[in-house]
């Protein structure tokens, strides 16, 4: 999407939200089709490793006294994926919950980006006049 005034950060956070639930329905999705497999793990994202590692690498400080160190303005280098970790058996109702948490997320995402372009598209229109 760019540096473009008219997609702002609003539109780019939503984009990474809607990433992460297409990641966590995959997820989620191997772990229903492996329900029946003897000694599969089941598996979640996790980002409190995430957020622990950041923190322990001082990441969220806001000076840059190395070049190594991340710019605190670039969402991109430091948004990192969340961490897969295993949570044992797969439980179904467990399992079903999340999906339906995660589709729900989903939506309700996808409802708030086309608000947002009905909104971009009825001041284009509006500033034609």
């Amino acid at each position: 999407m760019g540096n473009s005034v008219v997609f702002d950060k609003t539109v780019q956070l939503m984009q990474d939200r809607l990433n992460l639930n297409s990641l966590n329905q995959q997820v989620i999705s191997a772990n229903l089709a492996n329900l029946s497999t003897p000694g599969y793990a089941a598996k979640e994202l996790s980002f409190d490793a995430t957020l622990r590692d950041a923190m322990e690498d001082n990441v969220l400080h806001l000076t840059c006294k190395n070049p190594q160190h991340r710019d605190p303005a670039d969402l991109d280098a430091s948004m990192k994926t969340p961490e897969l970790v295993s949570t044992g058996p797969v439980d179904l109702d467990r399992e079903m919950v999340n999906l339906s948490r995660n589709n729900i997320e989903y939506q309700y995402m996808v409802t708030m980006l086309n608000k947002k372009f009905t909104m971009l598209k009825q001041a284009i229109s509006d500033g034609g006049m």
